[in-house]
């Protein structure tokens, strides 16, 4: 999946959190920052692309 784009929603594939894309990753980038929608989480994470999958 490296066709994210800022704002995206976006769902862990193993943990099954979701979250939202915070920075566009470049064409060579491996990992996004994604903002988990969590209140106890307020700061973004740095997430393996392949970890992340489109939610719905």
């Amino acid at each position: 999946m490296n066709s994210l784009v800022q704002g995206d929603p976006v769902r862990h594939r193993t943990n099954g959190w979701t979250g939202t894309v915070v920075e566009t990753p470049s064409k060579l980038a491996s990992r996004s920052w994604v903002n988990r929608n969590s209140p106890s989480d307020p700061y973004p994470e740095l997430v393996p692309l392949e970890d992340l999958e489109a939610a719905e």
